[in-house]
């Protein structure tokens, strides 16, 4: 009788033991249990907050400026995918007044527009004002309608120039349409603002006022440039010429001067220090970090035009002038006025250019400094754009220095560095 009580009082104390070593499971699963709902739901809200954060950053990497001659209309009856009923004048057949927006997208990343909206002053009833629409709101749509633009032509890839968006304007009458207004001289009357997918608004207006730089007053540069390249790499190779291309990435068709906004082209006659063959093949203002390089090691030499227009009343002869373009402080692209390109020709002691003529002032590029270069310095965005400016003068020195001188500052529209992943990327 005596080991019937010592043996009840194991069997309770095994249960006990038992009994307690589930309760401390229960009490570890629990604890494991809200350890990972917590650790999920800290994990979703980093992703979020990632989410948000990048979306952020590409709304602030958005750019779009509206750039020369900013607003043309469409001579063209019929708008190829989109539609036809377009005209110039209110007549018979021409239900709209279409016009072409040139854009560029200066942002490193692409941007979606989702609405345009058009505002004019002057003349009541002119454009959109009142008693027509005012604002004028554009929706995109695939096919041509009133108060429309096309729906094909709403993105823009990152450090895209001179896109264009085509846009339809009504025409209420056979004698009226809803033309925005256009003084001669230019004078800005209507305010175009671009909405974005990501809720930016981005303006400009139309059409651009003449901007005039210099004691004569008398050069103005519509900001549109061109870039060619000899050495180790050189774009003559481009796929523009029918070279193989590797490693460029242009793509753009060429034309002969003076080619549309847009087009490569093949510059003959030119002459001067490091020049090679007499030719050089310009093409849309950007190159890759690999061609970026190797001119910053001296094995490719560069060279940049800038359109430019007399807009003065006398005539005048560029002789000399300077280019710099600076991206991030230390970072510069310098160069000298090589010659001009005018009426077809090169011409290394310039013409006289008279009033209203349009002539490229060709810029040899003679120094890269990069001291914070773009595909190390902002690994996660390494393409960037050179900004600045450029003049033209009458090389003043002997008798040009008084009554004669004359000084132009120009306004070209940026040399964008493509990164490449790797050599001969064009992703």
């Amino acid at each position: 009788m005596s080991g019937t009580p010592t043996f009840r009082f194991r069997s309770r104390r095994g249960i006990s033991t038992m009994i307690g070593g589930v309760i401390v499971l229960s009490l570890l699963l629990t604890a494991l249990g809200t350890m990972l709902f917590v650790t999920q739901q800290y994990d979703q809200y980093e992703q979020t907050v990632n989410r948000i954060a990048q979306y952020r950053n590409q709304q602030l990497s958005e750019d779009l400026v509206g750039t020369s001659p900013g607003l043309t209309v469409v001579t063209s009856t019929t708008i190829p995918g989109w539609g036809s009923g377009c005209g110039t004048t209110a007549g018979t057949g021409t239900t709209y007044i279409c016009y072409n927006a040139t854009i560029s997208n200066l942002g490193t990343v692409g941007v979606q527009i989702t609405g345009i909206y058009i505002n004019s002053t002057g003349p009541a009833g002119s454009g959109c004002s009142s008693p027509n629409p005012a604002p004028c709101i554009l929706n995109p749509r695939s096919t041509i309608g009133p108060y429309a633009f096309e729906e094909a032509t709403e993105f823009l890839n990152a450090g895209e120039a001179n896109h264009a968006v085509l846009f339809a304007l009504p025409c209420t009458s056979v004698t009226s349409c809803v033309t925005l207004p256009d003084p001669n001289p230019a004078f800005p009357q209507n305010s175009i603002l671009i909405v974005t997918s990501r809720g930016n608004v981005f303006s400009f207006q139309w059409p651009f006022q003449v901007s005039v730089f210099g004691q004569s007053q008398s050069a103005y540069s519509s900001g549109n440039m061109e870039v060619a390249y000899q050495g180790t790499y050189n774009s003559e190779n481009e796929p523009s010429f029918g070279g193989k291309g590797t490693g460029y990435c242009h793509t753009e068709a060429s034309a002969p001067y003076p080619a549309a906004v847009g087009y490569a082209q093949e510059l003959t006659g030119i002459t001067g220090v490091g020049v090679t063959g007499n030719t050089l093949y310009f093409v849309n203002p950007w190159i890759t970090s690999t061609i970026m390089q190797s001119a910053d090691s001296g094995s490719t030499q560069v060279y940049i035009y800038v359109f430019v227009v007399n807009t003065g009343t006398t005539s005048y002869t560029p002789t000399a002038g300077t280019i710099d373009l600076t991206w991030y402080g230390s970072n510069h692209i310098d160069g000298y006025l090589l010659g001009v390109y005018y009426n077809g020709a090169f011409f290394a002691t310039s013409p006289s250019i008279p009033p209203g003529a349009s002539y490229y002032a060709i810029f040899k590029i003679t120094i890269f400094t990069i001291g914070n270069n773009p595909w190390t310095v902002q690994p996660g965005s390494p393409s960037v754009m050179f900004w600045g400016g450029a003049s033209i003068t009458n090389a003043p020195g002997s008798s040009n220095e008084n009554q004669n001188f004359f000084s132009g500052t120009l306004l070209p529209s940026g040399l964008w560095e493509r990164y490449e992943a790797s050599s001969g990327s064009c992703a």
